[in-house]
């Protein structure tokens, strides 16, 4: 399993709720060994947080669909991969028990968390729809999950280049839109150990980006604030009317976030103009700020197993960004701790 060894105790603090001072919250949650330097896992605030509202350790949600987050664009290179991987990153941190689904052949947010492919055995989640959806065949799931924090608390399974392939036993099926939604009924024992599910989709269009879009009712677009991105969100909205068409009785939406957003660069201000003017109703609060480090998350070096900024430069302001948005996404997606309502990050 991948080493994280957890977040400083006021980032502890922030996540759990705890409304004291830093100095009560470190003598109140050091653990046995009574260190005041430690640092706290996501199981940790999870337990934190479930005592602070008197609800037992152990308890899980009940056995249905958690809420699903599908991070999706019209075009690559907008930065989905980077934000979708620092999000799931900053729930697991909050204490939800989060499933990572990578959705996308290239496998980018499968490198950010040190899944290399090509070393390793990948069974994808192309693989286990075709399973579901095939006659006499077991799932068999949890063999492919990738465990990325320790107690379930951040799982992932990831993606290899194959995926693409999936579309060709997909036209064999009827009502083929429905491929992950079948996968999700059949392994809801699986699905429902988690608070929430968020899904990296690929920017091309394809029956498997259409079936993990029908699961979901509010795609989550991640733009940057030029023109194609401009053009390529036309080509979503597009792609979710003609989805609303096909299904009437389920209203799918979109939420944007603008992502490398740049105010010394003209061109930025002038496209977020834009969008504001055309989409406000659909627009995240948090604009997530230009960040070298976001950058830095593909790159390994000397061996080193990247990832999230939220992990590596959690003082950075991309990490501040990530954690708003991760906040304000958590009360969109009414994301619940456990079995409880409770829902503010």
């Amino acid at each position: 399993m991948r080493k994280y060894a957890g977040i400083k105790p006021k980032f502890a603090q922030e996540f759990t709720g705890f409304s004291g001072t830093p100095k009560m919250f470190r003598s109140r949650f050091r653990g046995e060994t009574d260190d005041i330097t430690r640092l706290y896992s996501a199981a940790d605030i999870r337990k934190i947080r479930m005592s602070l509202i008197g609800m037992p350790v152990g308890t899980r949600r009940p056995q249905t669909i958690p809420p699903i987050i599908n991070v999706r664009m019209a075009k690559g290179g907008t930065g989905k991969s980077t934000t979708a991987s620092n999000v799931v990153a900053c729930a697991a941190m909050m204490g939800y028990r989060t499933l990572v689904i990578d959705g996308d052949p290239q496998s980018s947010l499968s490198s950010i968390f040190g899944v290399d492919w090509v070393q390793q055995e990948v069974i994808h989640i192309g693989e286990l729809m075709r399973r579901a959806n095939t006659k006499n065949e077991t799932v068999r799931i949890r063999e492919a999950v990738v465990p990325i924090y320790g107690d379930g608390m951040l799982d992932l399974i990831a993606a290899d280049i194959s995926m693409s392939s999936a579309d060709g036993w997909m036209m064999q099926l009827l009502n083929r839109e429905q491929a992950f939604v079948r996968l999700l009924e059949k392994e809801i024992d699986f699905f429902s150990e988690y608070d929430v599910i968020v899904i990296d989709s690929a920017p091309s269009s394809s029956l498997l980006t259409t079936a993990f879009m029908v699961a979901c009712k509010t795609i989550l677009a991640v733009i940057m604030p030029e023109g194609q991105s401009l053009k390529a969100l036309d080509i979503l909205a597009s792609n979710i009317q003609e989805l609303n068409d096909a299904f009437p009785n389920k209203k799918y939406g979109v939420h944007i976030v603008v992502n490398r957003y740049n105010q010394s660069k003209r061109p930025h201000q002038e496209v977020l103009a834009q969008i504001i003017e055309r989409y406000r109703p659909y627009l995240n609060d948090t604009i997530v700020r230009d960040f070298v480090g976001f950058l830095r998350e593909t790159d390994s070096k000397d061996g080193k197993i990247p990832g999230p900024v939220l992990e590596n430069e959690s003082n950075s302001v991309g990490a501040r960004d990530i954690i708003d948005l991760t906040k304000s996404l958590i009360k969109l997606y009414g994301i619940k701790l456990g079995d409880s309502g409770a829902v503010t990050a």
